[in-house]
């Protein structure tokens, strides 16, 4: 039994993987080269940094790699330990947080992150696809792969890194670009701001020892080397 149930999440996990590549190949393929929305509309859009100043769209290019490289490394042994760094610190913790940060302001005020004109450019498909599926196929990654996960203090700081390399991304495109990359920063006021910064920066580290628990709940505890 218990090798028929290795089978089968083995094939599970292919399968999961294969459709994670292709779901965030279509989405940036959508993203960058079919969404012809009027500069008018959206100003800012292809302004300063492109769609590269989108966390989302980061986010899909991060997903699309790590499911490569995890749907490979089922045939070469050489690609576990970076499988393994990059959904630890990079991919379960980022993704869920484009997850959970988007339909959370959504559900405060969608204006602030995805506002009702751009429905027309950019249909419901596309953007679970940009902000929802990630979500089941990172738990669904958790659930039917083994990680080992790095030392925290490697992995907490490469996540740590990636949070406030985009928090100063971001405040580089407004310093020299003269906007700010979501609405939700221009409704706040600086002290706001700052704190918003900091509590998303929090959730990223809580994102990041929530999946160091869970891959221990499920896995079990490493092993002291």
């Amino acid at each position: 039994d218990s090798l028929l149930q290795e089978m089968i999440r083995s094939v599970l996990a292919v399968v999961l993987q294969m459709t994670g590549v292709a779901s965030f190949a279509w989405a940036i393929h959508y993203q960058s080269y079919r969404v012809n929305m009027p500069v008018k509309l959206s100003p800012e859009r292809l302004a300063f940094g492109g769609v590269w100043k989108y966390l989302t769209f980061l986010n899909m290019l991060l997903q699309c790699i790590f499911f490569s490289i995890a749907l490979l490394s089922n045939f070469t042994k050489r690609l576990t330990k970076v499988r393994d760094i990059m959904f630890a610190s990079a991919a379960f913790p980022m993704g869920l947080f484009v997850g959970v940060i988007f339909w959370s302001l959504w559900a405060v005020d969608r204006e602030l992150v995805f506002p009702v004109k751009l429905d027309e450019y950019i249909p419901p498909l596309v953007n679970h696809l940009m902000h929802t599926t990630v979500i089941p196929l990172q738990l669904g990654q958790l659930l039917l792969v083994k990680h080992k996960y790095p030392a925290r203090i490697i992995g907490y700081t490469i996540t740590a890194t990636l949070c406030m390399a985009y928090l100063a991304w971001v405040n580089i495109i407004y310093f020299y670009g003269g906007f700010w990359v979501y609405p939700v920063f221009s409704v706040l006021t600086p002290v706001q701001r700052v704190a918003f910064m900091v509590v998303c920066s929090g959730l990223g580290g809580l994102l990041y020892l929530g999946g160091e628990l869970l891959n221990k709940i499920i896995w079990g505890k490493k092993k002291k080397q």
